[in-house]
């Protein structure tokens, strides 16, 4: 009877308890304290959205901040940016002072390497030289360019060139020059025929094709001889050791020198005077007197001119 009464208890007391738990489970919730609820939510998130607000132009001022610092380069950077702009600009300009001074290096050389051991004669002949240009030369030239008209003298000009084709082609091909040394064949034919027998250039006005410079001085270069000593010849003018061998050449390879052989040496000189005289009315005076004339040191202009346009007509 006892064990049933305590059984019963503990089954009551059970009964008790699940009964409280149900209950505190299930109580509804009032109007005051869900208002409460929703007024608390509401301020959370009115707080979070004012900190976030907040924020904003705080992370917006960090992000440009980070955007500049990335955009500029650092303490170091600018030095060696300047430093880098500097060393290249002074680069650009020792190159470019570097080519100027090598080129004028280089011109400088091309003077300096003129050797003129014996001056004092060059001198003298120079004199001579140009005493007979004033005195002799200049009135014949300009007596002759009174009587014979331009046109005239260019075409007998043009007929001395053409004959004397075969300097300019032996001496293409003495330098490999073949394209020019067929250039100067064909130019030989074209204006021995259509150019009535070489007073006219047709194949220069109609065909483009030039004339090819070169001599036998400009031979002997290409093959790396070197110019000598500076020499000043009678009646002739300025030249070298080498342009002196390389005149002779062309005086063996001249076709007005076998008018010399066969008709005489009296007539060669006539003809060969005639070619100078024509020449020197064609330009050739005016622009002797333009180095001369204006120069401190005639001797010296001239000298470096002749140089000068013997280098050039080399390296072409």
């Amino acid at each position: 009877m006892r064990t049933s009464a305590i059984l019963a208890f503990l089954f009551l007391s059970a009964i008790c308890l699940y009964t409280a738990s149900a209950s505190t489970d299930s109580v509804p919730v009032s109007e005051s304290q869900s208002n409460e609820m929703v007024r608390d939510t509401k301020d959370s998130g009115e707080d979070t959205a004012n900190k976030n607000n907040e924020l904003k132009p705080i992370q917006v001022e960090l992000e440009s901040a980070f955007d500049r610092e990335q955009s500029q380069p650092s303490e170091g950077q600018p030095t060696e940016a300047v430093s880098d702009q500097e060393d290249s600009d002074n680069d650009t300009y020792e190159d470019t002072t570097g080519d100027e001074e090598y080129e004028y290096a280089d011109t400088e050389l091309n003077v300096s390497v003129i050797k003129d051991p014996i001056q004092p004669y060059n001198r003298k002949i120079y004199t001579f030289n140009d005493k007979a240009y004033y005195y002799v030369f200049k009135p014949m030239y300009t007596g002759y360019s009174k009587v014979v008209p331009e046109k005239a003298r260019l075409s007998i000009g043009q007929f001395f060139l053409n004959i004397k084709m075969p300097i300019r082609l032996v001496n293409c091909l003495l330098q490999g020059k073949f394209k020019g040394a067929g250039t100067e064949a064909m130019r030989f034919v074209i204006n021995t025929t259509v150019g009535v027998g070489g007073l006219f250039d047709p194949a220069k006005s109609k065909f483009h094709l030039e004339r090819q410079d070169e001599d036998f001085g400009q031979t002997l270069a290409k093959y790396k001889l070197g110019q000598g000593y500076y020499i000043q010849w009678p009646l002739i003018g300025p030249s070298t050791i080498r342009d002196t061998v390389g005149y002779a050449g062309d005086v063996a390879l001249n076709p007005l020198t076998l008018i010399s052989f066969f008709i005489g040496p009296i007539e060669g000189f006539v003809t060969k005077t005639y070619d100078d005289i024509n020449e020197t009315s064609l330009g050739k005076g005016k622009t002797y007197e333009s180095i001369t004339t204006q120069a401190i040191d005639p001797y010296i202009a001239l000298q470096d001119a002749y140089i000068q346009n013997r280098i050039k007509k080399i390296k072409e």
